[in-house]
């Protein structure tokens, strides 16, 4: 069972990072993506299902509709959260990383994993591919791969990799799909149209999209079936964090600071949580909730 605190700071991150989000998706150009309607689905196999679901949420002060099966659901029954909203990360990030680079920074991609390690006075150092690099503080955000990149200075992240899928179609002209995300609370996956074109993505630690598809292929046979050629496909492993939160702030090393473990939910947190963390190293923010507690050794 989640610890109700844990939640309770997830969901006011989440919140905080939303309006962030939406703001900044009009500083950077993104206007379609800004006026996206807002609200999303959740299904579930059952009526039960979904009245527990919609208890559960209640409980953590999540507030949801509940909602009978419609057109919009696939028949299904479900939640409704009038409150979310949805975007293309990948077109988010790659606008944002050209801002970033106008205004003077730098961002390397294709590179290996950085190299921490500590001098003679206990000093943080890191490398990228043996040249060193330096700077006043270092951030470790590497995802999945943050517990291994910590390692070398003696810190212990429970981290851990969960594989999800995404595969993109051109969207049908012949079928009708909804116009606000819909999620399949069974495999933790959902379906997300755009303007002419759709992407399926989730699932929790599979070795393939095959459930993805065939789930999604289960709810709306009529699309599937239709729908044979596909835009792309990748996957990605997701940073689980063992205590369902994701780990933002100071390491027991001075200047180290870590900004990992959001798990399927780094879309969702990502302005929120580098908000937070610019606050903590700029003007001495103290936030336990998300805190690393390990010692270093």
């Amino acid at each position: 069972m989640n610890d109700p605190e844990v939640d309770a700071a997830v969901h006011e991150l989440a919140i905080r990072s939303r309006g962030l989000l939406i703001g900044r998706m009009g500083d950077l150009g993104l206007k379609s993506m800004r006026s996206r309607p807002a609200g999303c689905f959740q299904i579930f196999e059952t009526e039960d299902l979904a009245d527990h679901a919609q208890s559960r949420l209640i409980a953590r002060g999540i507030m949801t509709e509940r909602r009978g099966p419609e057109s919009n659901t696939f028949n299904r029954p479900s939640l409704f959260f009038p409150e979310d909203r949805s975007g293309d990360a990948l077109a988010y990030g790659q606008a944002l990383a050209r801002v970033i680079e106008g205004q003077g920074g730098v961002i390397r991609t294709g590179v290996s994993r950085p190299i921490l390690g500590r001098d003679v006075d206990g000093v943080i150092t890191v490398a990228v591919e043996g040249r060193p690099i330096e700077a006043d503080h270092v951030v470790v955000a590497c995802g999945s791969q943050t517990a291994e990149a910590l390692k070398p200075v003696g810190l212990d992240v429970p981290i851990q990799s969960i594989r999800g899928w995404a595969v993109d179609f051109d969207k049908p002209e012949s079928v009708k799909l909804p116009i606000q995300p819909v999620m399949d609370a069974a495999t933790r996956s959902a379906l997300t149209p755009f303007e002419d074109w759709f992407r399926l993505s989730g699932t929790w630690g599979e070795e393939s999209e095959g459930l993805l598809l065939s789930r999604w292929s289960e709810i709306m046979p009529d699309v599937m079936s239709i729908c044979t050629e596909v835009r792309q496909i990748w996957s990605g492993e997701r940073p689980v964090s063992a205590e369902g939160r994701p780990f933002i702030g100071p390491t027991q090393i001075p200047n180290l600071w870590i900004n990992a473990g959001h798990g399927h939910m780094g879309w969702t947190l990502c302005a929120g949580s580098g908000d937070l963390m610019a606050e903590m190293i700029l003007e001495g923010r103290v936030e336990t909730r998300f805190a690393h507690q390990n010692s270093a050794h």
